[in-house]
């Protein structure tokens, strides 16, 4: 029990402490700032160094890192995969597919490996040096230096709280500062904005495919608005894919895995807008929107004053990088519009940074990024971030300190790792031997399970975690991975009922479920686990049986299955179309689900309804509750939007032998 909550203690003395803590690092870092700051004036040839050393205490003292070690859980399990498949030397796009790529452990370092983080953290030291550099690059222009300092600290202890790798963000700053160099450097800057923005975009690209589009989108009208723009344009594309090229090979990723890891990761995120749909904060949430909104058309019309005297084609690009800025920031908080998504308006805070304001525009540029600094202290609050918690530099740099010691010695950190993975993830140790030694996946999300036993090797069938097979292609992919023999996992552990947005876990990856009932049997069961090993085909070639299409209401009856068969169904009329798809450019996509029997209902993801569902399995070929897939289906309904939609049923009977 704290001081605090013991009977008898003042709060008012319990709290001082604290209060005197914060008051002093905040003392300490600000001094450190001015100090640095002072030196980077003092002498004019001293000047780099001193901008050196104010870049690096700022980056420290905004460090983004909250912790390295390996936990459970949804999130927390792609964090440790993403190391892992590194470690594993697992082949992104192929063996590995989700949102993050092969640089993805940048944005969350974890100590699964002593390689791994020491990448991961100093991934994460470089995006902070760059977003620190380009925001005190821009101020320093416009402010003392102090002051420069002093409000780079506040912004970006605001930005990085989100948690999100600030790239967009880094990206319009090199933008802006090669769009306001007076002509007689206009080249040099167009050319310095086509090497580093083509590495910082190719970067991008590995961390996170929808970033490094952005970026990639960024420094593409940047480059148009600048002079020479055909010969910048061809070197930013070549520093792109070079950079690209040699830092996809140095992660040991095979050079022909590039195109699948492209071509996969575009299906995640067209497939992310279509399926992962969500709006917790309902009408209460508008003002997040309303922010965003206000925020685009008012930093849009100061970048558009900030160059007046400018060329109408750089004008124009910094307005557009601006508004470009302002869409993939609302991408992220609207399409799963909830507290955490909508904490990321925090990162336009970056943009008022960073638009070169003219002298008598700077209190107003201040203004802007204090009320945006503001809307996202209250959203941080709706998520339980406090404000200590964001304005904290000496926990930060104290994050850091140990983050580095860990870094130099990490063993105890993945021993702690692990311990506490099996303490809350309680795998029975029968289930524990049976996969000793084995190719195990985990089904559907918990991927930190497999790194806790380091005697088990990881053999994912492709998409990291099952939910984000969001369309046909993923879908597949796993589904072949469950069918090959050869390079796929001859065990999987499976946790029950370990799904989201109240989605049916039969249905999540509907091909690869199928796959996996024909290729795998129930070897061990324990809690919430359920171990399986592989087995010869059981199934035989699947037969079509008709189409029945839904009554006046919107039903659909289903007949019963033929014996010895699984019965799957392939649905029409509620997938995305053409005009949804133009309108999911701006919003997220409407809400797609299933009634069955009347009474249960089921979220799905559009494009994999044709994938094959699971509606009836016979009983001697199902594994036990609560693990079975058979869902005794006699009626299925669809509905958009809690809207009855009229739809057809392709039924399809595959036969099964027992295993």
């Amino acid at each position: 029990m704290s001081e605090r909550s013991k009977p008898g203690v003042d709060a008012e003395s319990a709290t001082r402490p604290i209060l005197g803590f914060r008051l002093r690092a905040w003392a300490a870092a600000t001094s450190l700032a001015l100090t640095a700051a002072r030196r980077a004036r003092t002498r004019r040839y001293a000047r780099p160094a001193g901008v050196l050393v104010l870049v690096v205490a700022l980056a420290i003292l905004t460090w983004p890192i909250t912790s390295v070690l390996a936990a459970p859980g949804l999130d927390n399990s792609w964090g440790v995969g993403l190391s892992l498949a590194i470690a594993r030397g697992l082949a992104f796009g192929r063996q590995v597919v989700f949102t993050y790529g092969p640089l993805g452990l940048v944005a969350t370092p974890r100590a699964v490996t002593g390689g791994t983080l020491i990448l991961g953290l100093l991934g994460a030291a470089a995006i902070q040096l760059a977003l620190v550099a380009v925001v005190l690059r821009v101020l320093r222009e416009r402010l003392p230096w102090p002051i420069a300092a002093v409000i780079t600290l506040l912004g970006v202890s605001v930005i990085v709280t989100t948690g999100l790798p600030a790239l967009d963000e880094i990206a319009f700053g090199l933008v802006a500062i090669a769009l306001t160099q007076p002509p007689a450097r206009a080249r040099q800057a167009a050319r310095t904005l086509a090497f580093a923005g083509g590495v910082l975009a190719a970067l991008a690209l590995l961390i996170k495919l929808n970033d490094g589009g952005g970026a990639v989108a960024i420094v593409a009208v940047g480059l148009l608005g600048g002079v020479s723009r055909r010969r910048h344009l061809a070197i930013g594309a070549l520093t792109f894919a070079v950079t690209t090229i040699v830092a996809w090979l140095a992660l040991g990723q095979p050079l022909d895995a590039l195109p699948d890891y492209l071509s996969t990761g575009l299906s995640l995120v067209q497939g992310y807008v279509d399926a992962m749909g969500y709006n917790v904060l309902g009408p209460a949430g508008q003002w997040y929107a309303l922010v965003v909104i206000l925020s685009a058309l008012s930093l849009s019309a100061a970048a558009w004053f900030a160059l007046a005297g400018a060329p109408l084609r750089r004008r124009t690009a910094l307005v557009v990088c601006v508004l470009l800025v302002h869409y993939f920031v609302a991408r992220e908080m609207l399409v799963r519009f909830e507290a955490g998504h909508g904490a990321a308006m925090a990162l336009l805070v970056a943009i008022p940074l960073l638009i070169p304001w003219r002298r008598r525009q700077r209190v107003t540029g201040l203004a802007i990024a204090t009320a945006l600094a503001v809307v996202s202290l209250a959203a941080f609050g709706a998520e339980g971030v406090s404000v200590n918690a964001i304005f904290d530099p000496g926990g930060r740099a104290g994050q850091l300190v140990a983050d580095v010691n860990t870094m130099i010695s990490p063993q105890q950190a993945i021993e702690s790792g692990t311990v506490d993975i099996q303490a809350v993830d309680a795998v029975p140790t029968a289930i524990v031997d049976d996969l000793n030694g084995h190719c195990v996946t985990a089904e559907p999300v918990e991927v930190s399970a497999v790194f806790a036993y380091p005697s088990w090797r990881w053999c994912p069938v492709g998409v990291m975690q099952s939910y984000a097979a969001y369309t046909t292609q993923l879908d597949n992919l796993d589904a072949t991975g469950y069918a090959n023999a050869h390079s796929g996992p001859d065990r999987v552990l499976r946790q029950v009922d370990a799904t989201i947005d109240g989605r049916n876990p039969t249905w999540e990856s509907p091909a690869a479920m199928l796959s996996l009932l024909c290729h795998f049997k129930e070897i061990a069961r324990g809690g919430q686990w359920q171990a399986l090993a592989r087995i010869p085909d059981r199934c035989g070639k699947p037969r079509e049986l008709g189409t029945v299409h839904s009554n006046a209401v919107g039903v659909v009856q289903v007949p019963a299955a033929p014996r010895g068969t699984v019965l799957v169904a392939q649905i029409e009329g509620l997938q995305i179309y053409r005009r949804e798809r133009l309108q999911t450019l701006f919003e997220r996509a409407a809400e797609r689900a299933l009634v069955i029997n009347g009474v249960t209902t089921f979220r799905v993801a559009p494009d994999t309804l044709t994938d094959g569902l699971i509606l009836d399995v016979p009983s001697y070929a199902d594994y036990d509750p609560p693990f079975g897939f058979n869902l005794a289906v006699s009626s299925i309904e669809g509905e958009i939007n809690q809207l009855p939609v009229p739809c057809s049923v392709k039924l399809v009977a595959v036969p099964i032998r027992r295993a």
